[in-house]
């Protein structure tokens, strides 16, 4: 769970992100386990102030401009839930995206057997950039680009310029060098981001990504993902 030290009040974006920043954002991969890789300190990286001194909490829908809250794909009817929590920064989360999920979406998602749930697990300031670039417009295209930040994560995160990469990726997708940036400027979606990732922890005691949780309850190895659901219908 949280420490005491968080219980007061909302977290300000650096303080989140110093906890938050994480062994998986490395370039080295993380360790060669499936599980989640964990959160630390190892990596702290800075923010602008001006994301530091964000405005109010976001509320669970998220207001203005974006794709505020979770990305849902499947049926509210289906009898399994999954909740995803992932950094996009995160080697093991982009293993899972490109061997594990497109199983999961054709066979489970697309037939009506799971509810599939995408909540982000801010990192580091390269994750809150693409975290908040992939909100930028609808559901479908937060889709689109989850999956293509994923699929090219060693692309971007190695690049001399991540944030050229990151808005390049994103240009394919429909949105321009200048709606790019006026969205990873949003210090409203930073803070609504940076407070998904908190309740996640306070709600899931969640301390390294990939996270998921079936029905639940928290999985440790996501390779066992599919005989856990098999199991449930």
């Amino acid at each position: 769970m949280i420490h005491n030290k968080f219980a007061n009040g909302r977290l300000s974006l650096l303080a989140a992100l110093t906890l938050l920043a994480a062994a998986c954002g490395q370039a080295d991969g993380g360790t060669d386990e499936a599980g989640p890789v964990a959160a630390g300190t190892d990596s702290v990286v800075a923010v602008s102030a001006s994301a530091q001194d964000a405005g109010a909490e976001s509320n669970e829908a998220g207001s203005g401009e974006g794709l505020w809250g979770d990305l849902v794909y499947g049926s509210a009817d289906a009898p399994v839930e999954i909740i995803e929590y992932a950094s996009l920064t995160c080697p093991h989360c982009a293993t899972f995206a490109a061997t594990v999920f497109p199983q999961l979406e054709s066979d489970y998602i697309a037939t009506g057997k799971v509810r599939f749930i995408f909540r982000n697990f801010v990192m580091n300031r390269y994750d809150l950039a693409a975290s908040t670039a992939m909100r930028c417009s609808t559901m479908d295209v937060g889709k689109q680009l989850l999956k293509s930040y994923f699929a090219r994560q060693d692309e971007w995160m190695r690049s001399e310029d991540p944030m050229g990469a990151l808005a390049g990726i994103a240009r394919r997708a429909g949105i321009s060098r200048t709606q790019f940036d006026r969205c990873v400027s949003n210090t409203d979606m930073h803070q609504h981001l940076v407070d998904m990732t908190q309740r996640g922890q306070e709600e899931f005691d969640i301390t390294g990504t990939p996270t998921l949780i079936v029905d639940g309850k928290t999985l440790n190895d996501y390779r066992e993902l599919i005989d856990v659901v098999d199991g449930k219908l």
